[in-house]
């Protein structure tokens, strides 16, 4: 049976963030204790989205009055599933159980 590894989209919302690069940092920081030590392997990286304007990449991340949304990417490898949807299925539900009441979207499958 193949291997996957499955990107994930996570909205992370941090209050009292004293800039965008701090709210990046925290949301990042959360997300990594409630995943650990369990889900070590599952990697955590701050989104990337397009901008509308230039159409350049930037960092995910809405800051308004120490108010943040941030997009944060979780990449985890899935082994010996039986096709990508199963391996989309063990990701969601493992990565889920942990971080509960936050939006998860697939953005991505590839087979190892």
């Amino acid at each position: 049976m193949p291997d996957f590894m499955v990107f994930l989209e996570a909205g992370w919302i941090v209050r009292k963030a004293r800039s965008p690069d701090d709210a990046m940092n925290i949301a990042v920081a959360e997300a990594g204790k409630r995943l650990n030590p369990e889900l070590d392997y599952v990697d955590i990286s701050v989104g990337k989205t397009v901008c509308p304007m230039c159409g350049e990449e930037i960092d995910s991340v809405f800051y308004v009055a120490g108010l943040a949304l941030v997009g944060i990417e979780l990449r985890m490898k899935v082994f010996n599933a039986q096709n990508s949807t199963h391996a989309i299925r063990i990701a969601k539900s493992s990565i889920g159980k942990k971080l509960k009441d936050v939006p998860l979207r697939v953005v991505e499958v590839e087979k190892l």
